[in-house]
């Protein structure tokens, strides 16, 4: 056994070492902030060493101004300690997502980013990608929290609004936003729907229509209109994760219909990063069977079990009948 001395040194050297640990990783976290923000990337990409990535990808550069009447606030003070701010829009346009927003009382799924929140903390070397960030909810707090966000949200008035909100949170080291729709191939422009109460339930037109007309689409409305994004693949944003020094992450990803879209451009990312938790929305999935499937095979063949945010095991020949949210954990990843 043990004597008490030599049990004080041990936990003393614990600590020591505890401290160390987290002292480089702080130092490698904030050297990659400086030196690949989103301004620091798009010099970079322009310069004579570029980090190779598409043309194709718009990233925001957060030291523009953003010169639009916003509702921006402080938001809900998340396990004693993370919040951050928000833009929204006015609850008649948005009677969903903005209309949960009360100033530093209440925010749009709560339950949803405390998950998240505590995932980040009990696996300190996971970052955050936010695919399909609306006005920013969890990019927000993500960032607050101290970890890389790589958002990508192709509408443009969302895209502002979390534009502004990170000039306000003094985040912009930690964050990058990517205005573009992910799909199967690069450089189209596909139509987004028009939900007038409801932003966050817009969806891709190849989403119920899946040979979109390209020719319909001008250029003047490529320039003017926001319901006209840009295609990228998920494969395109590697440069960037690896410009991050980003070793995992954990992945939000709720796109309306067009995760299978998004996957099936996107191996590498779960190649080449520890990827142990995707939080997804399953509501519009399960209706396209072959979209579902294709899901369960991309997911199962890399050793991913679905479950519900309770922990139980979906069957997974009763796609049909999955929660609209749920999960894709590694078998040994533990988040319950």
């Amino acid at each position: 056994m043990l004597t008490n001395n030599r049990l004080i040194i041990l936990l003393i050297i614990h600590l020591i070492v505890g401290i160390l640990i987290g002292l480089f990783i702080s130092t490698k976290r904030s050297v990659n902030e400086l030196n690949y923000s989103s301004s620091t990337i798009l010099k970079k990409n322009s310069t004579k060493t570029p980090l190779n990535m598409s043309p194709h990808i718009e990233i925001i550069d957060f030291n523009k101004p953003i010169n639009a009447n916003f509702t921006c606030m402080n938001t809900k003070t998340l396990l004693h300690f993370f919040n951050s701010s928000i833009c929204v829009y006015d609850s008649k346009r948005d009677s969903f997502l903005s209309a949960a927003f009360r100033e530093s009382i209440s925010i749009w799924d709560e339950e949803g980013v405390t998950r998240i929140l505590r995932l980040l903390l009990r696996y300190p070397h996971l970052d955050f990608i936010d695919i399909g960030a609306n006005i920013g909810t969890y990019t927000m707090y993500a960032a607050a929290l101290g970890r890389f966000v790589l958002a990508i949200e192709c509408f443009a008035p969302n895209t502002d609004r979390i534009h502004r909100a990170v000039q306000l949170a003094n985040v912009s080291n930690r964050v990058v936003l990517v205005k573009n729709a992910l799909y199967t191939h690069s450089g189209q422009y596909l139509r987004l729907s028009n939900h007038p109460i409801n932003v966050g339930g817009q969806e891709l037109d190849v989403v119920t229509k899946p040979k979109p007309n390209q020719q319909t689409i001008s250029n003047q409305s490529i320039v003017n209109d926001p319901y006209i994004v840009k295609t990228i693949t998920l494969n395109e944003l590697v440069p960037i994760l690896h410009a991050r020094g980003m070793r995992g992450a954990i992945i939000k990803m709720d796109i309306e219909g067009s995760e299978s879209f998004a996957l099936e451009s996107g191996s590498q990312v779960f190649d080449l990063f520890d990827i142990p938790f995707i939080q997804m929305e399953w509501f519009k999935v399960r209706g396209f069977p072959d979209r579902a499937k294709f899901l369960l095979d991309f997911f199962t063949k890399r050793g991913y079990v679905p479950q519900t945010f309770q922990c139980q095991v979906l069957d997974i020949q009763r796609t049909d009948v999955w929660p609209s949210d749920l999960c894709w954990t590694k078998k040994d990843f533990s988040f319950c």
